[in-house]
């Protein structure tokens, strides 16, 4: 797995949370590069396009797939308290 820290996107997300934490969000983040693009950026160190470029392309079915398994195993956790 690839954890990430915090980070300071420009993301309005955190609009649907609030300051008292009265209602929790949680923005989950999902890989959805071509590994050997990514392992090629890597060696070269060359940056990859964005999520909101016009380049960005991702490759469709692990990504949702993972995504989707990910995100239900979260939610049926939280689910169990």
């Amino acid at each position: 797995g690839c954890e990430k820290g915090p980070a300071t996107g420009g993301e309005d997300f955190s609009d649907a949370s609030q300051p008292d934490h009265a209602r929790p969000a949680f923005m989950f983040d999902v890989g959805a590069g071509d590994p050997a693009k990514v392992a090629e950026a890597k060696k070269t160190g060359a940056l990859l396009p964005s999520l909101h470029s016009s380049k960005f392309l991702p490759v469709p079915e692990p990504t949702i797939r993972t995504g989707l398994v990910a995100m239900t195993s979260v939610a049926l956790e939280l689910l169990k308290k």
